[in-house]
């Protein structure tokens, strides 16, 4: 309904007597002596005009319709005809498609099932359900080394995922030299291509712990965040075992202990806060022992963040 008489009639609380008093123009046929009887007619006339018009373009419109609708039923029998034809022709190809299977390539559908392709009940259970028979033929010998070949695709999978990540994480050449010291014979430094190397590594390093951080931070620093630095740390507990019995061993055994102590500090902190708020919620007077011992617990803290940040430098 493009023309603007017939969007009223799409609403659904479409009244007759509004939408003609909206359309039509209004007559007035007061009694009063202005308005002379020559007035009143040529209202009346405008009126009638007006409405002749609108009841031709509605029957317009109506016609216009009709035929619309017509063309569309037409259309919706013929297509009817079509689709069960098509239909009809489906199910032949269906049932063709049957046949071949179960009589033509039978015996070629053998080579690849072990029992080919059965119709008939096997068995009944005790409700009255079919069981199949177990198989004990055994499958054909090329069947069984695509199956090594598939193992073998997915372990070499995993192994290069492995390796890509084990990549994403060097040793600043630094530490490399530091650990070995002691049993090291001098070389001439690399100067620049070390330091590059260095920069490089320590960067990576520092993601990784940014990485862990995020995670302890996560869900507002629950045990959620917890668990998920854990695991976290374990797989790169398990990516350090790649480098067993090389040199970068140690080196990476102290990163993976400075996170895993990140880890377990959040884990303390807690089970502290957990015992407190089961202290403060069970005993009325489990504030007043605390404050008892103020400076004993700020000197502790302040202990273990020299020593937290004592690692932390030692680390980078």
């Amino acid at each position: 309904m493009s023309d603007s008489v017939l969007i009223p009639l799409s609403d659904a609380r479409f009244d007759p007597v509004d939408y003609l008093n909206d359309i039509l123009p209004s007559v007035n046929l007061s009694s009063q002596a202005s308005n002379s009887k020559t007035s009143r007619t040529t209202q009346l006339q405008s009126a009638s005009s007006e409405l002749q018009s609108l009841l031709s373009k509605l029957n317009t419109h109506n016609v216009r319709s009709s035929s619309e609708l017509t063309s569309l039923t037409d259309e919706i029998l013929r297509s009817g005809n079509r689709l069960a034809y098509e239909v009809e022709i489906l199910r032949g190809d269906v049932n063709s498609f049957y046949d071949i299977l179960t009589d033509n390539l039978k015996e070629d559908i053998q080579h690849f099932l072990r029992n080919g392709i059965t119709t008939d009940a096997a068995g009944h259970g005790e409700n009255g359900t079919q069981v199949a028979n177990a198989s004990t033929v055994s499958d054909p010998a090329f069947i069984s080394q695509l199956q090594r070949l598939s193992q073998v695709k997915a372990r070499l999978e995993a192994v290069i995922t492995l390796f890509g990540e084990a990549m994403k994480w060097p040793v600043p050449p630094s530490d490399l030299s530091s650990a070995n010291a002691l049993i090291s014979v001098s070389a001439p430094e690399l100067g620049m291509q070390t330091t590059e190397e260095d920069d490089k590594a320590r960067e990576a390093t520092k993601k990784i712990r940014v990485e862990i951080q995020d995670l302890l931070e996560s869900d507002g620093g629950g045990p959620a965040g917890l668990q998920a630095a854990t695991q976290r740390v374990e797989e790169y507990r398990q990516l350090g075992a790649i480098w067993k019995g090389t040199s970068e061993e140690k080196a990476r055994i102290r990163f993976l202990e400075s996170l895993s102590k990140l880890v377990e500090d959040r884990r303390r902190n807690l089970e502290a806060r957990g015992m407190s708020q089961r202290s403060r919620t069970g005993s009325p007077h489990g504030s007043s022992s605390q404050q008892s011992r103020p400076a004993k617990q700020d000197g502790g803290g302040l202990f273990r963040n020299l020593a937290r940040l004592k690692d932390d430098l030692y680390l980078e």
